[in-house]
């Protein structure tokens, strides 16, 4: 017996198409969506909402003038040229690292990930959510504004060098 398996490309999404997405402040939602390609470059004025969607790959240059909501989802990978002026939620998304040098203008969440270690020289001007992750150290030169949340994670290390301008929740 023979199965095939047939695998539907993505469609792609052109900025004209998005602005059947689009509301009147600049949000983006494509909750819930299937696997399309979205627009490259990509810039939003307002927030994007992916959550929940069967997106595989951002642009390769994505800016975000407000939040970015990628919980639920199946990216994998951040793009080297992003900009986000909010936060970003990656709770229980498929992601697998994030970049060297990445700087959150927001909060950063990797809850319920599977992410095992942050980039060096990662900067969060809001707070730092890590529950239920697998990240068993904090990376080097960490700065985080705000609070980190580490409840219910094998932490084993924190570096003598990261700067913290809140507080360490466990």
């Amino acid at each position: 017996m023979i199965c095939l398996v047939i695998v539907q490309p993505a469609v792609t999404l052109t900025s004209i198409h998005l602005l059947n997405y689009q509301d009147s402040y600049g949000n983006i939602s494509l909750k819930d969506s299937g696997d399309i390609r979205l627009p490259d470059p990509l810039i939003v004025n307002g927030n994007l909402n992916l959550e929940n969607s069967r997106i595989g790959i951002l642009p390769l240059s994505l800016t975000v003038k407000g939040n970015l909501n990628l919980a639920y989802s199946d990216i994998e990978h951040l793009p080297l040229a992003l900009n986000v002026k909010g936060y970003i939620n990656l709770a229980y998304s498929n992601i697998k690292e994030l970049n060297f040098g990445l700087r959150v203008l927001g909060d950063l969440s990797v809850a319920h990930t599977q992410l095992t270690k942050l980039p060096d020289n990662l900067y969060v001007k809001g707070n730092l959510f890590l529950q239920n992750s697998k990240i068993l150290t904090l990376p080097n030169k960490l700065v985080v504004d705000g609070n980190i949340y580490i409840g219910n994670i094998p932490l084993t290390t924190i570096p003598n060098d990261i700067i913290i301008g809140g507080s360490l929740y466990r």
